[in-house]
């Protein structure tokens, strides 16, 4: 079992509850985003959906499960909350002031809280106990890896095209901000995390499964809210790269399996 204080769970459920409200604002409420291009408006449409549908649900789940001791609930929960910081700190920074803010600040507020107070209070090495001392699934140290090292790739060849050429990179103009969001989230944050607990789950490294299902469900839920966002653009009329929607179905299918794979491994606890 693992034990989290109830503290954090709750403060979970309260940024769950935020995340909902402004996913269905976004959805249903055009003046959410009418300050922002039609590329962002789009994006922002789609991953709500996500966020709305599939997201929140799951939060709500896996928040039950870590409060009764699951370690597959915990893996599950964690992933989650992982993707709410990232996303609505997208959110609260690269979406015009509005109404909305408010809830933006306050779901990147209690949902980093409550990641930052359970994973600082877990017992890694304890967790660790959950899986075979052997275990390890090389295919799940691979795709991490790899999936880290190609984002990185693309954003810093995007990067290093724009620097060379004195233009903003490709995709800027089109969602009408200074810089690309998402290159500061995931090489600052994101894709170095994610190669990192590739490695570690390559070398049975505690930090390295346990982690690894996390992180897995992160890529479930974002390659999900791509292919949203991609729809909303192109049911929109804004222009979207089509050819990348096989590509995160496959990611997400990917994903989703070396996920289930690592959570069959449990031996104690659902």
């Amino acid at each position: 079992m693992v034990r989290i204080s109830r503290k954090w769970l709750r403060l979970s459920l309260v940024a769950s509850g935020l995340m909902a409200i402004a996913s269905a604002a976004g959805v249903f409420v055009p003046a959410v985003y009418a300050k922002e291009t039609p590329s962002w408006a789009a994006q922002g449409a789609g991953q709500d959906l996500v966020n709305l549908l599939i997201a929140f649900p799951l939060l709500l789940v896996s928040t039950w499960y870590a409060g009764k001791g699951s370690v597959r609930g915990f893996s599950i929960w964690l992933g989650a909350m992982i993707y709410v910081v990232y996303s609505y700190l997208m959110s609260a920074f690269f979406v015009h002031f509005g109404p909305i803010f408010p809830i933006y600040v306050a779901t990147v507020g209690t949902s980093a809280y409550a990641l930052a107070g359970a994973t600082t209070n877990v017992d890694v090495a304890q967790l660790r106990l959950h899986w075979p001392p052997s275990f390890r699934l090389r295919s799940v140290g691979i795709f991490l890896i790899c999936i880290g090292v190609a984002f990185a790739g693309m954003w810093l060849a995007s990067i290093a095209r724009a620097l060379a050429t004195g233009a903003a990179p490709e995709g800027v103009a089109e969602i009408g901000l200074p810089v690309n969001p998402v290159h500061v989230l995931d090489l600052a944050f994101l894709l170095p995390l994610t190669i990192l607990t590739g490695v570690a789950h390559w070398k049975r490294r505690a930090f390295g499964v346990v982690f690894a299902t996390p992180m897995l469900v992160f890529f479930v839920l974002m390659d999900a809210a791509i292919l949203s966002m991609t729809y909303f653009m192109w049911a929109r009329g804004v222009s979207a790269s089509l050819g990348i929607a096989p590509v995160m179905a496959a990611a997400l299918a990917a994903s989703l399996a070396l996920s289930l794979a690592v959570m069959r491994r449990v031996r104690r606890g659902f």
